[in-house]
């Protein structure tokens, strides 16, 4: 406070000062409400949670489905689908890397000794994969046999290392922990199993060239019930609690059913579009599809895993049903082997 020249006193402070004062007062008061806004969404956010929860929870109570398939997601949290199933992916993306030297040396053999040399035409593949292919088939002498020799050393790499995390995660899931051994029969199965994969594309190819993409699109039907007697025997050869096989059915149908889309996708209708584009973006339209691909198998993979482990818990496998048939039920009693095989019990 100073004094004026008439003798009265007011207030000579810099008009700065208040202004100053004022703009901290208002920020103070525009912090102090965006904290509350904050506090009241976050609070909001926790009611709608709970509510959520709550209502969650009332449906699972009233559905053994929705029940079911909330255990099969915590399962599959348990078991660490999403890491597992990228690792999956990433192994199956390694393992298509020697399958294809290899098929290319044998292709060169092939050629080589009997002189075909029209194959990418026969399958029905096109532009630049197929001139690849044809390239390959033109190839011979001793580069032939040591692609070949290259792709099957990097097969079988690739394969144990796939076949590992196959084990693992199936451990996981069925709560076997991780520590069983790679088995040879593990490792065939698992090339076994790849093998008709491309031997299907091919067929597939050929018919989709022969008759039309109608008659291509029902073929995926019976491909589709191959597939699953061929994840069945995948299954069975992985750690789990039972060794009935009637337990593997419902990965199975998950499991064949992706792969039978997501290979009529790449047969019908990604050979067409990269046909359409230009060569760069074929390449790296393969590149892209061949990373989607194996990542989405690989996660439907991984948690089909805990499907199969949740649904015997929860509801016991199909086997039990078949064989409560009045005139089957004898069979396990009669047949002591058959009722171990499918661990059918005592009963």
């Amino acid at each position: 406070m100073d004094e004026a020249p008439n003798g009265d006193t007011e207030d000579l402070d810099d008009p700065v000062d208040r202004v100053d004062d004022e703009d901290d007062g208002v920020e103070v008061d525009v912090v102090g409400r965006g904290a509350q806004r904050t506090a009241a969404l976050q609070a909001r956010g926790r009611v709608i949670s709970e509510r959520a929860k709550a209502h969650v929870e009332v449906l699972r109570g009233r559905s053994k489905i929705v029940d079911l398939g909330f255990r099969v997601y915590d399962r599959d949290r348990e078991a660490a689908g999403t890491l597992l199933g990228s690792a999956l992916a990433l192994r199956l993306f390694l393992f298509f890397v020697p399958l294809i030297l290899f098929s290319v040396g044998l292709a060169g053999i092939v050629a080589r000794l009997t002189g075909y040399d029209t194959f990418s035409s026969d399958a029905g593949i096109t532009g630049t994969i197929g001139d690849q292919i044809d390239t390959a088939f033109e190839q011979g002498g001793a580069s032939a046999w040591f692609v070949c020799l290259a792709g099957l050393v990097g097969m079988a790499t690739a394969g144990y290392s796939l076949s590992r995390a196959l084990i693992v995660s199936s451990a996981l899931s069925w709560k076997m922990g991780g520590k069983q051994k790679t088995t040879f029969g593990v490792i065939g199965t698992i090339v076994g199993l790849i093998a008709c994969i491309g031997l299907v594309a091919a067929i597939i190819n050929s018919i989709r060239v022969a008759s039309g993409v109608a008659v291509a699109s029902m073929s995926f039907v019976v491909v589709a019930a191959i597939y699953v007697v061929l994840w069945i025997f995948v299954y069975q050869t992985l750690p789990r609690a039972t060794t009935d096989p009637g337990a593997s059915l419902p990965g199975a149908l998950l499991a064949s059913t992706a792969l039978t889309l997501l290979q009529a996708i790449s047969t019908l209708y990604l050979p067409g579009a990269i046909e359409r584009s230009s060569e760069l973006y074929g390449a790296i339209g393969v590149t892209l599809a061949t990373l989607g691909w194996v990542y989405l198998l690989g996660r439907v993979i991984a948690f089909s895993f805990s499907l199969n482990a949740v649904v015997f818990e929860q509801i016991g496998s199909v086997s039990e049903i078949v064989f409560a048939v009045p005139g089957v039920r004898a069979i396990p009693r009669r047949y002591p082997v058959v009722a171990r095989y499918f661990d059918l019990g005592d009963d």
